[in-house]
């Protein structure tokens, strides 16, 4: 293995384990927001307006579909390769980096969406369904070594394809 294939290997790793970290952190707050709400529900209830809770409800759809059509349109295939083309492998990376992040941070403002529904309602199913809604987002974007490492491969410029 070249030097160049090294570095290009430890830049994935790196990328990567951080954004795993990022999804990871983002299904724990998720998780807890659908343990507290089931264990406090009551006790946190506000009172809220009936229509701030539909708006919500509706920005959990919106957010939910969005980060569905913000991974199709970044991770498109035709994009990739020009970002490898033009910028190189680390800015490919950078690319499979920056689009998970992004992605799993909606699914974490759908969490919170939810946990603010759950304030303005005092009922815990509500978080349990805006909760579902974020995992599937969270999972979706999850990313796997495997498909960035083909990704690279495919994609990066010959002289610093990865074997």
């Amino acid at each position: 293995m070249t030097s160049s294939q090294q570095s290009v290997q430890e830049e994935l790793s790196r990328r990567y384990r951080k954004a795993v970290t990022v999804v990871a952190a983002f299904l724990v707050l998720d998780l807890a927001l659908v343990i507290i709400a089931f264990l406090a529900a009551t006790s946190l209830y506000r009172g809220g307006d009936p229509s701030l809770i539909m708006a919500l409800w509706i920005g959990i759809l919106v957010f939910g579909l969005g980060a569905f059509v913000l991974r199709r349109t970044r991770f498109a295939t035709l994009r990739l390769k020009d970002v490898a083309a033009v910028n190189g492998v680390s800015a490919l990376l950078k690319s499979l980096q920056n689009t998970t992040i992004q992605v799993a941070a909606i699914g974490g403002a759908i969490a919170l969406m939810g946990f603010m529904i759950v304030i303005l309602r005092g009922d815990w199913t509500d978080m349990l369904r805006a909760g579902g809604v974020a995992a599937i987002v969270l999972l979706y974007c999850f990313p796997f070594r495997s498909a960035w490492q083909k990704v690279v491969t495919q994609l990066a410029p010959a002289d610093t394809n990865v074997k």
